[in-house]
C-alpha cells in the first residue's frame, strides 16, 4: 500500500424496528417520507455515512463489525428509494442531503460530525460539507466519483469512451441515481468547485488493475486519472491525507473494512490532536 500525506426536523420518530443481523434498524418518518437508518455505537464524534449508487444500510452489514469497533456513534442511512426508504422521484444531491439533515436533527445530532462517502456517497458528502460548514469536523472519502471523470475518459479515448458508456447505460436502466450522476458530469462541478481546502479530509483511491476487463475506467489510463482528480481534491488542503492502494478495489468497506476503519481512525486522530502522520 502506498500512503502520500499532502498534509424540519421530523414530526415523528416511528418506534419500529426490524433486524439486520445483530443490529436494529430503524425507520424515521414525517409525513412525506419514511426513511431506514442504523444508529449503533457512543463517544465523541457522529460519523455519518454516505453509500454509492442504489447503496443503503444493507451494502454496510458485512462492515459493521469493523465499525462498531471505532469508539463513536455510527449513522447509517439509506437514501430515498433505497431498501425501505420510501421511494422519491427528486433524487437530487441536494434534496437527499436535505433529508440527510433533517434525519440528523431528529436524533439531536449537530456538530462533531464526520462524514463518510463511498462511491457517488462521495459527491453527497461534499455538497453536504458546504451547506452545513458549521456542523462537520472531518471528511473521508472512499474511492469517490468525481465530477470530471467521465470528461476526462471521453478525452483519453473517444471511441472506446462512448462504447463503454452505451453499455453502462443499459446496465444502469431505471436508476435515478445513475441519472442524477449522469447530469452531474454533464455540469461538470459541484459547490465546492473540485477543491476541499479547510476541512481535515482523508481520501482512499484504489489503483488496483483488472477489476473489469472492457470498461475505460479500469484501464491503467482510468485509474491514473481516478487517482489524479482524487488528489485534486487536497491539494490546496494542509489538513489531508490520500492513501493509494492496489491492494483494494472500488468496493473498499467489503474488500478491506479495516482499511476503513483505520482511516476514520486516523483522521478523528488528527482533529483531536492536529496530526495526521501516522503514529
Amino acid at each position: 500500500m502506498k500512503i502520500i500525506v499532502l498534509l424540519n426536523v421530523f414530526c415523528l420518530l416511528l418506534a419500529s424496528f426490524y433486524s439486520l443481523g445483530k443490529v436494529e434498524l430503524n425507520i424515521a418518518q414525517n409525513k412525506y417520507m419514511d426513511l431506514e437508518y442504523i444508529d449503533v455505537g457512543t463517544g465523541e464524534f457522529n460519523i455519518v455515512i454516505e453509500s454509492g449508487i442504489g447503496m443503503g444500510v444493507s451494502y454496510w452489514q458485512p462492515v459493521l463489525s469493523e465499525l462498531r469497533k471505532l469508539p463513536h456513534r455510527i449513522i447509517i442511512y439509506s437514501r430515498a428509494g433505497i431498501g425501505r426508504s420510501t421511494d422519491s422521484t427528486d433524487v437530487s444531491i441536494t434534496r437527499s442531503n436535505q433529508r440527510l439533515h433533517e434525519l440528523l436533527t431528529s436524533l439531536k445530532i449537530k456538530n462533531n460530525i464526520v462524514l463518510v462517502g463511498h462511491s457517488y456517497g462521495g459527491l453527497h458528502v461534499r455538497e453536504y460539507a458546504v451547506a452545513f460548514s458549521e456542523h462537520i469536523t472531518g471528511i473521508v472519502l472512499l474511492d469517490p466519483s468525481h465530477e470530471l471523470f467521465s470528461d476526462q475518459l471521453s478525452k483519453l479515448d473517444r471511441a472506446w469512451f462512448e462504447r463503454d458508456d452505451i453499455k453502462l447505460n443499459a446496465m444502469m436502466t431505471g436508476s435515478r441515481e445513475w441519472a442524477m450522476l449522469q447530469n452531474i458530469y454533464k455540469q461538470g462541478s459541484l459547490s465546492d468547485k473540485g477543491a476541499i481546502t479547510t476541512i481535515p479530509t482523508a481520501i482512499v483511491t484504489s489503483s488496483k488493475l483488472g477489476e473489469s476487463d472492457w470498461w475505460i475506467g479500469h484501464s491503467a489510463k482510468g485509474k491514473e486519472i481516478w487517482r489524479n482528480l482524487h488528489a485534486s481534491l487536497i491539494r490546496k488542503n494542509s489538513n489531508a491525507i490520500h492513501i493509494v492502494s492496489d491492494a483494494v478495489g472500488h468496493n473498499i468497506p467489503v474488500e478491506q473494512p479495516s482499511l476503513v476503519v483505520a482511516t476514520i481512525s486516523q483522521l478523528i486522530m488528527f482533529v483531536k490532536d492536529g496530526d495526521l502522520l501516522p503514529k
